[in-house]
C-alpha cells in the first residue's frame, strides 16, 4: 500500500482521536504540541487500526518515514488549534453515522430541555456521528452565519436534542451537500451527564443554562423536573 498524503491524513486522523478518547480533548493537544506529535506513536492501538492502515508490513524503514509523516501532520493541526477530520464519506449522510459509529447507544443521552432563544437561530443540515472521529454536519447549502442549530439529530441520535454548531469550516461535497465541521455546542443537565457526550461526540462543548454568542445571540435551557441532577 502507498501511503499518500491523503492516507497519512487520515492515520493521523485516526490515531489523534482514538488518543483522545483516552485521556481527552485538551490532555491531547497539549501531548501533540509538546512532543510535535510523536506521543501518538506511543500509544496502543486496537489492531483494526492495523487492518485499516498496514503500518507493520511496511520495512522499518518505510514505516518510520509514514509514522515521522503522521506525526508531523497531527502536531500542525494541533498547533493551529484545528481539527483533524480525517475521510468524510457522503455515504455516511443517510444514516447520519459512519460504520465506526454505528453501533453506539445514544439512548442515556436523550434528556431534552425545553429552549428559549432570544433571538432565532439559523437551523440547518443533518447531524453524522464519525466517532472517534470529529462529528459533523450535512447541509444542503452553505450557512449565512458562523452559528447553526442542527435540524435534524434525530437521525444520528434516534431522538431530537437540541444541539449548535461553531462553524469553523466547510467542505463542498457534491452539488447538493456541504460538510459543515466545527465544534458542537451540547445542552446537558449536569457536568457529570455531559461526560458521556465523550463517548459520541468528542469535538463538543457541554452546557447546562445558555449558550450566549456575540451580543445578541442567546438560548436558554430548561430541565424536565424529574431530571434533579442527572
Amino acid at each position: 500500500m502507498t501511503f499518500d498524503p491523503s492516507m497519512i491524513h487520515n492515520l493521523a486522523a485516526e490515531m489523534f482521536w482514538r488518543t483522545a478518547e483516552t485521556i481527552g480533548v485538551p490532555e491531547a493537544n497539549r501531548l501533540v504540541l509538546e512532543s510535535e506529535g510523536a506521543i501518538l506513536l506511543e500509544q496502543d492501538y486496537a489492531e483494526d487500526l492495523w487492518q485499516a492502515f498496514p503500518v507493520p508490513s511496511l520495512t522499518e524503514a518505510e514505516a518510520r518515514a509514514v509514522l515521522n509523516a503522521v506525526a508531523a501532520e497531527a502536531h500542525a493541526y494541533a498547533r493551529d488549534e484545528e481539527n483533524i477530520q480525517g475521510s468524510i464519506y457522503l455515504e455516511d449522510r443517510d444514516t447520519g453515522r459512519s460504520p465506526s459509529a454505528a453501533a453506539i447507544d445514544c439512548a442515556p443521552l436523550a434528556i431534552v430541555p425545553t429552549c428559549a432563544y432570544k433571538s432565532p437561530v439559523e437551523r440547518l443540515g443533518r447531524l453524522c456521528l464519525r466517532h472517534p472521529l470529529p462529528a459533523v454536519v450535512f447541509a444542503p447549502r452553505m450557512p449565512q452565519g458562523t452559528l447553526i442549530e442542527v435540524a435534524d439529530t434525530e437521525t444520528a441520535l434516534g431522538f431530537a436534542m437540541p444541539m449548535f454548531l461553531i462553524v469553523t469550516g466547510t467542505q463542498q461535497i457534491d452539488a447538493a451537500s456541504v460538510v459543515l465541521m466545527g465544534y458542537f455546542m451540547i445542552p446537558t443537565p449536569s457536568l457529570q451527564h455531559g461526560a458521556l457526550w465523550d463517548r459520541v461526540i468528542q469535538n463538543s462543548q457541554r452546557v447546562t443554562e445558555a449558550i450566549h454568542f456575540g451580543r445578541d445571540l442567546e438560548v436558554t435551557f430548561t430541565w424536565p423536573d424529574e431530571v434533579g441532577e442527572a
